[in-house]
């Protein structure tokens, strides 16, 4: 999600999820137009040369498709008993910003995971999910509608975005000689403005490599966590004893992006459109011979306890999605700050739900609050 405001600050209540520009009264921006388009791609690599492939996207508006709208393609390759030996699936979403009345409204959501207990099979999978959003801020008084901003004698105003991001990342190899220079996940979360191009919010998330450490550009945050956290967490004594056998042999690496806010600004003119593009993409690819790869953006995992019990045999699927989740949730960290942003928004709202204005980009595990601020949905 990506909220507005002014300079000058409105109390607003942690997470809540609107577009805002803050001034001395109420004060906002107006959704007039959004477009979204979501895809994914699924390819199988036979010794490293394409194979199948399975995709598939969707768009919004088109044809009169309401939202959500959402791409979701599966590949899975079976033994010749029929055993399934590997697996790859890529989901990406996008759903209404204005009905937050859940404690995720999950604008956008992107998971997707591949393994291959195979010889020779091993996939590469991508997602990605796409929103233009033109927004007008209006003078105060301009219009006969509700006042907005006041921008005194200027034409312009300087305006505060925010941006919420969280998700997980899990990579292993059960094979010492697994070639883990093929494994990886690449995240990458881009906003600009299309009426110059100007670049503004980029933060990129990489794992790859045989030491599978993590690596970042922007101002995106992350954690490592190992097996004693997840076990007090609730892994089971089996499942902790699987994933440690494989942390012994082969590899294991559990990274988390916890709830982060992250604020940027930039200049609007007065009863102009603005159209804001918010970028999405998760790419992942494993090795073949016992290596899988997950990854989740702006939602907790849903789908990774049926997949790793598949990729780990012996593994309560249940349970490690549960704790990994768990891991990722409560380290919300809140506002990162940076030198171009300025304090947290005051947390003086009341809990509930509402529909609010949403804007652009929600990639977060929150709570949505009522502000006595947010005035009514516009889109």
């Amino acid at each position: 999600m990506i909220r507005f405001r002014q300079m000058n600050f409105i109390p607003c209540s942690r997470w809540c999820a609107l577009l805002i520009v803050a001034a001395s009264g109420p004060s906002f921006g107006e959704i007039v137009r959004t477009q979204a388009r979501v895809e994914t791609a699924v390819q199988e690599l036979i010794d490293g040369v394409p194979g199948s492939v399975n995709a598939d996207d969707g768009e919004f508006p088109e044809g009169g498709v309401d939202l959500p709208i959402f791409a979701s393609a599966t590949l899975t390759s079976t033994d010749l008993e029929g055993v399934l030996v590997a697996q790859a699936q890529g989901f990406s979403e996008f759903a209404d910003p204005t009905r937050l009345d859940q404690p995720n409204p999950e604008e956008f959501a992107l998971e997707v995971a591949c393994y291959s207990n195979a010889e020779s099979i091993s996939y590469s999978v991508r997602n990605a999910a796409n929103e233009a959003r033109t927004v007008v801020f209006n003078r105060r008084g301009s219009t006969a509608a509700p006042p907005e901003i006041d921008f005194g004698l200027s034409s312009t105003r300087r305006v505060e975005s925010r941006m919420f991001l969280s998700g997980a990342v899990v990579l292993w190899s059960t094979n010492a000689e697994a070639n883990l220079d093929e494994l990886r996940t690449d995240i990458a979360v881009t906003i600009s403005r299309e009426d110059n191009d100007a670049l503004l919010f980029e933060t990129t998330l990489a794992v790859e490599g045989a030491d599978l450490n993590p690596s970042a550009t922007g101002p995106i945050r992350f954690e490592r966590v190992d097996l004693s956290e997840l076990e007090s967490l609730g892994l089971d004594a089996a499942t902790l004893a699987v994933l440690q056998q494989v942390e012994t042999v082969g590899a294991l690496r559990v990274i988390v992006i916890p709830p982060q806010e992250h604020a940027y600004r930039y200049v609007v003119t007065a009863d102009e459109e603005l159209t804001l593009n918010a970028g999405l993409e998760v790419h992942v690819r494993n090795s073949p011979g016992g290596t899988g790869v997950a990854a989740v953006l702006g939602r907790p995992f849903q789908d990774l306890a049926d997949f790793i019990e598949s990729g780990l045999p012996g593994v309560d699927g249940e349970v490690v999605q549960r704790s990994l989740n768990n891991a990722t949730a409560y380290r919300a960290i809140g506002l990162v700050p940076s030198d171009d942003t300025a304090k947290a928004i005051p947390r003086l709202c009341g809990a509930g739900g509402a529909a609010m204005i949403g804007m652009l980009l929600w990639l977060g595990l929150v709570r949505t609050t009522v502000c006595r601020f947010c005035r009514k949905s516009t889109l």
